[in-house]
């Protein structure tokens, strides 16, 4: 039986299929669920088929779109499904938000003049509600979880972490160039979100006023947000000129690694936290 179960979420491509494939190569079995806008993908399909070989159940692939609402209510029964399969009443230890989108056209404004509102609420809705709505659907299967990723304390334990991807470009503190009205925003608010839920499920209430989503006998969840980095794309490459001229641009595989080593290297210290593919804090 796997070790440990993740869910990653936006895994057909990109940083989120590279999550899904260097999780599987661990060495410790981990049992991983995917998430993709079709299960007809052939990327996913093909690694399911690569892992049926194996005598321990590693792979499953779920639909999910989070534009659409009426997907989260199945979605929430399929992944307590996966989890039964696997044992009764057994939690999700990891939960890594990577779906986004940069801009509904492929291209980011460079200017206000190119701001459009529909485009605005396109991308928030990829890159902000669906990464919280994912989270408050399984709010109960994470707190099941058991403390397998990261480095928990026996006087600091967790339950499980969650993972938001982000983005240095969300950082008001070091944009000095502009540009990227959308995603930049975005990002931000995935920021505070994080930050939100890491105060109100990441503690034992501190006082009357304080806001706990915890039952007395809960153990914390962990969130971060985290950076991957530049990660060299095609898209990237075209707009090099907003990027400092002396930017590191990382491969897929390069990006997810370090992420990997940080996470697991992650405590209860870092609740709430802005992070870069090292673990290193970023200034909001």
């Amino acid at each position: 039986m796997p070790k440990a179960t993740v869910l990653i979420q936006g895994a057909s491509s990109g940083i989120g299929l590279e999550f899904v494939r260097q999780l599987l190569k661990r060495q410790a079995p981990t049992h991983v669920i995917a998430t993709c806008q079709t299960t007809n993908d052939d990327r996913l399909s093909n690694l399911q088929k690569e892992y049926l070989k194996s005598s321990i159940h590693r792979l499953d692939v779920l639909e999910l779109d989070v534009r659409h609402q009426d997907q989260f209510d199945s979605f929430g029964l399929q992944v307590e499904q996966c989890l039964n399969d696997l044992k009764r009443e057994r939690g999700l230890d990891m939960l890594i938000n990577c779906a986004h989108i940069w801009h509904p056209s492929n291209r980011v404004e460079t200017s206000l003049n190119d701001v459009l509102s529909i485009d605005l609420n396109d991308v928030y809705q990829v890159n902000v509600v669906g990464p919280l709505l994912v989270t408050k659907i399984l709010l109960n299967v994470l707190k099941r979880g058991r403390s397998s990723f990261g480095s928990p304390s026996s006087n600091a334990p967790y339950s499980s972490l969650i993972v938001n991807i982000s983005a240095e470009l969300a950082s008001i503190n070091n944009n000095n160039v502009g540009g990227w009205y959308a995603y930049r925003l975005s990002k931000c608010a995935l920021n505070m979100a994080t930050k939100n839920l890491a105060l109100e499920f990441g503690r034992q209430p501190t006082d009357d006023n304080s806001i706990c989503g915890l039952k007395k006998d809960d153990k914390p969840l962990l969130f971060v947000a985290m950076s991957p980095g530049i990660v060299n794309t095609q898209m990237i490459h075209e707009y090099k000129k907003l990027f400092p001229k002396d930017a590191h641009f990382l491969t897929k595989t390069e990006s997810v690694q370090r992420m990997l080593s940080a996470i697991d290297k992650l405590s209860l210290k870092d609740n709430g936290k802005f992070l870069d593919f090292n673990g290193k804090p970023i200034p909001y």
